[in-house]
Formats: structure tokens, C-alpha cells, sequence
């Protein structure tokens, strides 16, 4: 063996080992729980480590429209963060809304210059996102924007105006920008992340601007762990600490009340349903929220992923970018459900596998650019009416004869007549398709 692959095997060895001492220091210590009971151990949350709904539904990707020809992506959270706080910082005037029956008169207007564009993979709520990040705007003549969603917010430097664009509906919510957005301009000049280059041709129905080159993105290497049940106990039980269980075959079942969770010990996905707690007033954005910010960062760094009529989906991102996996992992998943009580039902779905530390790769991996991509799904039958959209995502793969080892592998996944797929299984499928007729 050689000495690199020597210090490369005892480096892992330690790691883990700090992993699990870690785990006894946060999950096992005495300190770090209060007993209720005699046998009924709950981990007291920290109120600080509760996460912000300003952090939880921050948009995934910025882009810069400098000019017809030179537009630009990127989705690192800090350079996110940084410009999205500028245009928190601003005021805004009355919220008027534009519908239209014509496609070239919407792509028109939607297609500016010296502007930038906030992006959301799913549909986000108007009111909710002015309630979220405080923004006061003036919401009156729109029933406060409760009916208006979006997925775009563009702030347009040469006619200071902010727009929300609604691509399904053809929609834009505009109001005048009454701040001066000079800081907001500087600000974009003094990010040295590295841009993306982007065209405009060929675009799905999302309206994404799509990468020309193939980009080259780094793999990484996880330690992993199982969380123990107590941290979704805590998060979703109304009255965690009186708490039943039971072990039917492999799983685990913990009820309280009208409210049931079952950890399926095969995969580890844990499954809760109960009923709606939050007011009656708020939406799914609320009522699953309050869910998800009890979960702390426990599951990984959970943010707002997508939205269906009565699903959300939150999962955890690295660098910037959403993780996939088997049996809900680094996933949260929020449905809504009517019964005969009147009283909505909540179906949360995650899983107990989480990573945990990260390990030093300097392997990288190069993805076709997405136009390469769409050529080539649509030559295999895709449908473009169905290709609703499509992202740069981890996928979690198991390392063969390393336990504890997760390989985090960036490639395309496609969103498909509402399903999200791989680039390789959707491929797959097109492909299956095709040959069964």
C-alpha cells in the first residue's frame, strides 16, 4: 500500500471516530438531555439553532443580465445572501398585476437587460414572501397577494422596477422602485465567485436561461450517519415528552394523541401524520415551516426546494446546489391532505440518513451543457410541453467497502410531467418507452 493511501485510511478512521464521539457528545451525554420520565429521554432544543424562514426560502439562483449577449448564473448561498439583502433594504410602490394571452408580448417583457433575477426552482407565494423579508410593499389591490405566485423576482436597474414573474400563468407583478438600488448595482461588481455563462436560446417552460459550456463541478465525499428518532419526535409532535411507542416487526411506531410517526427500520424513512397545528389563516409555506425550523440543521441544511398544489418539498443543498437520494434522503417532504374532521392532515416524509462531515476530494466532475442535454432528451421523445424544468444537483451514492462513506456526485436532474428525474433515468425511460410501442 502505498504512504498517500496510508494516510488517506487513517485520516478516514479519525474522522469517523470524531463523528461518533460527536454523536455521544450531542445525543448520549447527560448534559446534553432532560429527562421527563423514567425511561423517556428528550434532547432540550436549542432556541438558538432554530432556523429563520429568511434563510429557509432564500432564493437557490442569482442571475446577472448584463447584456443581450453576456448573461450570467450563479448559486452559491453567500453571494445570494449578499445581493438578496440589498434588495431587502429597498422600497417599493403599489403592486400592480399584468396578464398575457400573447407569448412573444410576455418574453418580451420578461426578457431585460442591466437587471438581475432572483430564482426559485418552485413557486413561492407574493404575501409570503413580503411577510418573510419585511418588505411593506403595497399589496392592497391585490387581496395582499395571496393569490400571486412566483418563481423570478427581477430587479430592473435601468427602469427601477421589481418584478415577479409568474412563466406558468404568464403573469408579472410589478411595482416602482422608490430606494435608490446604486449599492445594490456596486454590490454585483464586488462578487468574485465564478459565473456561470448563459444563453437564452431554447428555453423550458421555467424560463431558465440554460449554461452554453459543460461545467466542471467538484465531488465530494461525506461521512454519514443515522440520526436518532428523538430529533423528528421533538419536531413534529405537539407534546413530544408524553410519547408512546411500540416495535411492530422492524419498525418503530410513536404515537401521541391524533398523531402518528413510524420509522421503517429497512430504509430508515421516518413517516408522520397528524393533524394541521398552525392557524388556520396561514398556508402551506407556514404550516410547513414550523416543522422543518424545529428541525434545527439536524437533517443537513434544509431549504426550500419545490411546490405542487399541496406538497412542498425542502431539501438540504451543498455549495449551493439541492441533494438527491433513495428513501427521502437529505429531503423533507410537506403533503397536505383533507379528511373527514374538517381539520387538514399533515404527511411529512424524511429519512434518518444524514451526512455530517465533510471530506477533503480534489476528484471533479464535467456535466454536458443543459442545451446538450435538451437536444439530447428531446432526440429520445421527451416532451417539452412536460419538461417543466431542470437544476444541478448532488446525488448520494453509497461507497463500495467504506461504511460510513458517502459519495456526493453532481449531475442534471430533470423535472418531468411533476416528477423529478435524473438525467440518466429519465433517459432510461424515454428510451423504455419508445421501444414498448
Amino acid at each position: 500500500m502505498k504512504v498517500s493511501e496510508k494516510i488517506i485510511r487513517y485520516g478516514l478512521i479519525v474522522l469517523i471516530a470524531l463523528s461518533f464521539y460527536l454523536s455521544y457528545k450531542i445525543w448520549l451525554s447527560p448534559n446534553a438531555r432532560t429527562y421527563m420520565g423514567e425511561d423517556q429521554p428528550t434532547v432540550v432544543a436549542n432556541p438558538t439553532n432554530i432556523r429563520k424562514a429568511s434563510d429557509v426560502f432564500l432564493p437557490t439562483r442569482l442571475v446577472w443580465m448584463k447584456s443581450e449577449e453576456e448573461i450570467q448564473m450563479l448559486s452559491t448561498e453567500k453571494a445570494i445572501s449578499t445581493m438578496h439583502k440589498e434588495l431587502v433594504k429597498g422600497r417599493y410602490g403599489e403592486v400592480t398585476v399584468k396578464t398575457y394571452e400573447d407569448d412573444e408580448a410576455f418574453l418580451k417583457d420578461v426578457d431585460v437587460v442591466d437587471a438581475v433575477e432572483f430564482n426559485y426552482f418552485g413557486s413561492f407565494q407574493l404575501y409570503e414572501y413580503d411577510k418573510t423579508y419585511d418588505l411593506k410593499m403595497d399589496l392592497k389591490d391585490v387581496d395582499e397577494g395571496k393569490d400571486l405566485y412566483f418563481s423570478k423576482v427581477q430587479v430592473d436597474f435601468r427602469n427601477k422596477v421589481i418584478r415577479f414573474i409568474n412563466p406558468r400563468r404568464h403573469q408579472i407583478y410589478q411595482a416602482e422602485v422608490k430606494s435608490s438600488l446604486k449599492t445594490m448595482e456596486n454590490r454585483l461588481l464586488t462578487i468574485d465567485d465564478q459565473w456561470l455563462p448563459m444563453a437564452k436560446d431554447e428555453r423550458l417552460q421555467s424560463l431558465q436561461y440554460n449554461t452554453q459550456e459543460k461545467v466542471t463541478l467538484q465531488l465530494y465525499s461525506y461521512i454519514a450517519s443515522t440520526q436518532t428518532y428523538t430529533v423528528f419526535r421533538n419536531a413534529f409532535f405537539q407534546d413530544p415528552e408524553n410519547v408512546k411507542s411500540s416495535e411492530e416487526s422492524q419498525d418503530t411506531v410513536l404515537y401521541g394523541g391524533q398523531e402518528t410517526m413510524r420509522i421503517q427500520g429497512d430504509q430508515q424513512i421516518v413517516e408522520f401524520q397528524g393533524p394541521v397545528t398552525s392557524k388556520a389563516e396561514d398556508d402551506i409555506y407556514d404550516q410547513s415551516f414550523q416543522y422543518v425550523s424545529r428541525l434545527e440543521t439536524n437533517v443537513g441544511y434544509l431549504r426550500f426546494f419545490d411546490r405542487s398544489k399541496d406538497r412542498i418539498t425542502y431539501r438540504t443543498f451543498i455549495e449551493g446546489f439541492p441533494v438527491f437520494g433513495d428513501a427521502y434522503q437529505g429531503e423533507v417532504s410537506f403533503t397536505l391532505q383533507a379528511s373527514a374532521t374538517g381539520t387538514p392532515q399533515v404527511d411529512i416524509r424524511s429519512s434518518l440518513n444524514t451526512i455530517q462531515i465533510p471530506i477533503p476530494s480534489d476528484e471533479t466532475v464535467e456535466l454536458p451543457a443543459s442545451q446538450e442535454v435538451i437536444a439530447d432528451l428531446t432526440e429520445k421523445g421527451a416532451d417539452l410541453e412536460l419538461w417543466e424544468s431542470m437544476v444541478i444537483g448532488y446525488q448520494r451514492q453509497a461507497v463500495k467497502n467504506a461504511d460510513g462513506i458517502v459519495d456526493m456526485v453532481p449531475m442534471w436532474y430533470i423535472k418531468y410531467n411533476d416528477t423529478w428525474y435524473s438525467y440518466a433515468a429519465l433517459a432510461a425511460e424515454l428510451v423504455a418507452e419508445k421501444e414498448a410501442v
